[in-house]
């Protein structure tokens, strides 16, 4: 998963930094230099870019193939340029106002702690606050990413299905997505953290002492923050699916007892302790969060079933 973000990165700084005019001419080099050092290691003389295209026409390479996508997408991949510097420049200036406040941030993320952190590297604490501010400063700058990927995907829709998608999720979900998310958030701080803290500290105390390293916490605590956050737009998720006529609120009714296995499984896997009772803590509001969904997909069937009899 990693290497994938990893590669798509890559292609959005190529697209940002080269341009959509000289990323084709790019992709020829870069494959060029490939072949040329594999020819020359086996003692074959090296390639000019003509003589390369036409043994990449004849040996049927995905070269050209993207070299012509490419081309053929110039003016998508100007537009597309233009929005990633955007992006960018929003993410610089959210870093700006997370660096202002990152030592209330990294105050606001020990305090569940409950005993005093520790770093073990010399370099720890300045890579816990570079981490700190480049995760807020993302975060912050979501909703703007949000924008320019559905302003940039909108032009593509076809028919009319894809047009009610990109309205349910523009006027509905990207609205209430934070507020979904922010619950989640907001009941992993202040519910499950001290549970779990207080229990991990504990755990074994008459044999060794809690001294956490804070690079380690910060991790542990931004993880659970985020899958819960996540979780909580289960009941967003379900009305999106519903209100589009991808699936209906009886079809989830219907697999009701596995959505039950399936949150038991989650939340054993977000449960970051053992014990039965963090689990059932965060079993408890990802049920209700389920059925909540049931009902609002039984809200968006009918819109939908409005829509289909008005058209």
């Amino acid at each position: 998963m990693l290497d994938i973000i990893g590669i798509v990165i890559l292609i959005l700084l190529g697209i940002a930094i080269l341009g959509p005019e000289k990323l084709p001419i790019g992709v020829e080099a870069i494959s060029l230099n490939v072949v040329n050092l594999s020819r020359t290691h086996r003692g074959d003389e090296p390639f000019s870019l003509e003589e390369a295209r036409v043994y990449w026409d004849e040996t049927d390479s995905f070269i050209n193939s993207i070299v012509a996508l490419l081309r053929a997408a110039e003016e998508h991949l100007v537009e597309l340029r233009g929005r990633i510097f955007k992006t960018v420049a929003t993410i610089v200036v959210t870093s700006v106002v997370s660096a202002i406040a990152s030592d209330y941030i990294l105050a606001f993320l020990v305090r569940p702690a409950g005993i005093t952190l520790i770093f073990l590297r010399p370099t720890e604490m300045f890579g816990t606050y570079i981490t700190v501010i480049v995760t807020t400063a993302i975060a912050l700058a979501v909703p703007v990413i949000m924008y320019h990927v559905l302003a940039f995907v909108r032009p593509a829709l076809e028919n009319a299905q894809e047009e009610k998608i990109f309205r349910t999720v523009i006027y509905v979900a990207a609205p209430f997505s934070l507020l979904f998310f922010c619950g989640g958030v907001a009941f992993a701080y202040f519910v499950m953290l001290p549970f779990a803290l207080n229990y991990l500290a504990s755990f074994g105390s008459d044999i060794a002492q809690a001294s956490w390293n804070i690079g380690s916490y910060m991790s542990f605590v931004t993880n659970m923050l985020f899958w819960l956050g996540a979780s909580f737009e289960t009941p967003l998720i379900m009305f999106v699916l519903a209100r589009t006529g991808i699936v209906s609120a009886q079809q989830f009714s219907s697999v009701r007892k596995y959505a039950y296995v399936a949150i038991a499984a989650a939340a054993a896997v977000i449960t970051p302790t053992p014990d039965a009772f963090n689990m059932l803590l965060t079993m408890a509001p990802l049920t209700l969060l389920y059925e909540f969904g049931v009902l609002l997909a039984k809200l968006g069937g009918r819109a939908s079933r409005r829509d289909a009899s008005s058209d």
